[in-house]
């Protein structure tokens, strides 16, 4: 991906640092350790190789915190099937790296990076859980708003109420620490419900279709105030 050129600046004479003003579409990089490699030859390039282990390492730890809520086996984090780009994708089909980065930080953690994270984490794992393809946007969104109480996106809305319908009174609280295990001690009988709500949907149609007659009529009345 090519992001326009940049000049080597000195940071001092003699000091033997190097400035380089990032592209935008890079802000959000800034600060990041770098590994810096010459490729030789005829077209000589200077190569910085951001350090994302950190991030790498806390969408493992979530993984494996969502594997064990479900009690399934999570292995590797399989970042090459669930895809990952620079920033979240429109469909938050993807993860991000803005996203993995912001929860490698020490707390408070972003529940928005959480929220958009949980989201492509749960619709990858539905085949491992055994839910139809069809179920899986409703279902991760349902994830996503069970742990955060955010709303990923403004299609994700039926899902999240679905799910806060049946779990009334049961969503754990999330605090400052998106790993803290007293967070998922809590979130754990949680979305085990929220798993065997949509399995007993995908196995009675009908049944989901009744909910969202009754949601659809929910927010008719809420618009029109009858």
């Amino acid at each position: 991906m090519e992001l326009g050129t940049r000049s080597i600046r000195s940071a001092g004479q003699g000091s033997g640092s190097i400035e380089v003003t990032l592209p935008s579409p890079l802000r959000d990089l800034t600060g990041i350790a770098c590994r810096i490699a010459l490729r030789d030859g005829l077209r000589p390039e200077i190569v910085l190789l951001p350090d994302l282990r950190p991030a790498r390492d806390a969408l493992g730890r979530l993984w494996a915190c969502l594997a064990q809520a479900w009690a399934i086996s999570p292995g590797a984090l399989p970042l090459a099937e669930i895809g990952i780009a620079l920033r979240p994708a429109e469909g938050l089909d993807r993860l991000a790296w803005i996203d993995a980065l912001a929860l490698a930080q020490a707390p408070p953690h972003q529940p928005d990076a959480l929220c958009r994270t949980l989201r492509a984490m749960a619709a990858h794992a539905t085949a491992a859980l055994g839910l139809p393809g069809a179920h899986g946007p409703g279902f991760a969104a349902g994830v996503a708003y069970v742990l955060t109480g955010l709303v990923p996106l403004p299609a994700d809305q039926e899902a999240c109420d679905i799910a806060a319908a049946t779990l009334s009174g049961r969503l754990p609280q999330l605090g400052d620490d998106a790993f803290a295990p007293a967070f998922w001690q809590q979130a754990g009988p949680a979305l085990r419900c929220l798993l065997e709500l949509h399995q007993d949907l995908a196995a009675h149609p009908e049944r989901l279709a009744a909910l969202r007659r009754a949601w659809r009529q929910g927010v008719a009345l809420e618009l029109t105030g009858d």
